[in-house]
């Protein structure tokens, strides 16, 4: 999955979503209840978070749109409230950002990056559902997503509770009358005023196609990573998290590297059965992984660029170092990258 700015955080930039065969990632992301370990089932214990600060307006919950149509099982984790079609290949996506959800902010209640991302990921999944007509059931394979985004809006009290993501669709086609590929550039507006973009392109295909691709893992590797041991994680505040069940890292042999982990049993992480670790969980990983390089320091990156090469899967480990550069010309940019079986699967780079 590829993610690339343009520079200037106010300039459109393009996310790619275009997919060779065998080396895509499925959008959908999944969360269990449970994890099966030695006959019974191990819950999630969720430990009561410290409270962030609060936002001088926090919003009661919008009009809901249909959990299936942003690939999501649960109301709360759904971001848009409405959309609008302007015309075929327009469409505005207003969102509602959540005032403290675990997963998308920090302690001190900060949006993450990761928000901008899904609230991308779920607006363009919309508009191809309920403005260009792709089937509940298809599958939106990824190789690119990105944002760019002016990082003072994502700090509290004053970020955005509300705001509108403006979605172009661009080289849209068809098979048998379905969208089969398009690529989306957005523009995020609070109260008129352009605040970042994001963007990319996909490839859409029925889930009979999607489990011919996946050579029978469909059936098989949900399963396997209910049954893999799950390492231990770094200490959580380490990673600038609360819950051992949010970290997506587990100590490696050196500095600046860690194994990938995921605890399938949380439902923040996992939404559903799935046959691939998540991008979404990737960008968990690489942000955890840029709070342990930065200590102390704040991880203010305006934007991120995310490139998957391969699967991720779940029956191998898979190692996640970090490279921190400065650029003459841009500052410090963090380099966060996957390997797995001997071969670079993603990389996702902050600046």
């Amino acid at each position: 999955m590829r993610v690339s700015y343009r520079r200037g955080w106010n300039q459109s930039p393009v996310m790619h979503l275009l997919v060779p065969e065998g080396r895509a990632m499925t959008t959908n992301i999944g969360i269990h209840r449970g994890r099966r370990r030695h006959g019974g089932i191990r819950k999630t214990v969720f430990p009561v978070r410290p409270a962030a600060p609060a936002r001088p307006c926090i919003l009661p919950p919008a009009a809901s749109i249909d959990t299936r149509l942003v690939h999501r099982t649960h109301q709360k984790d759904v971001l848009p409230t409405d959309i609008t079609k302007h015309d075929d290949g327009h469409y505005t996506v207003s969102t509602q950002w959540p005032a403290d959800h675990r997963r998308f902010t920090d302690e001190q209640g900060n949006f993450l990056p990761s928000l901008v991302i899904e609230s991308v990921r779920q607006a363009v999944i919309l508009v191809a559902h309920d403005g260009l007509g792709v089937p509940l059931g298809h599958q939106f394979l990824v190789s690119s997503a990105h944002h760019r985004v002016d990082p003072s809006r994502l700090l509290a009290p004053d970020a955005p509770a509300r705001l509108d993501l403006d979605v172009s669709i661009h080289d849209l086609k068809h098979r048998r009358g379905v969208p089969s590929a398009l690529e989306a550039r957005v523009v995020l507006r609070v109260d008129g005023e352009i605040i970042g973009t994001g963007g990319g392109e996909c490839s859409v295909m029925t889930g009979e196609v999607y489990r011919r691709l996946r050579r029978g893992r469909t059936e098989t590797a949900w399963a396997d990573a209910l049954a893999a041991p799950l390492p231990a994680p770094v200490p959580p505040h380490s990673v600038g998290r609360t819950h051992d069940c949010d970290v997506a890292l587990a100590p490696g042999e050196r500095p600046g590297e860690w194994l990938l982990r995921a605890d399938v049993s949380n439902e923040l992480m996992f939404d559903h059965p799935n046959d691939h670790m998540p991008a979404m969980v990737l960008l968990d990983a690489a942000q955890q992984a840029a709070y342990a390089v930065f200590g102390e320091r704040p991880f203010r990156p305006s934007s991120c660029e995310v490139s998957c090469s391969r699967y991720v899967e779940f029956d191998s480990a898979c190692v996640v170092r970090a490279d921190l550069k400065e650029e003459a010309d841009r500052g410090y940019v963090l380099s966060v990258t996957g390997h797995q079986n001997g071969e670079q699967v993603f990389e996702i780079l902050f600046r």
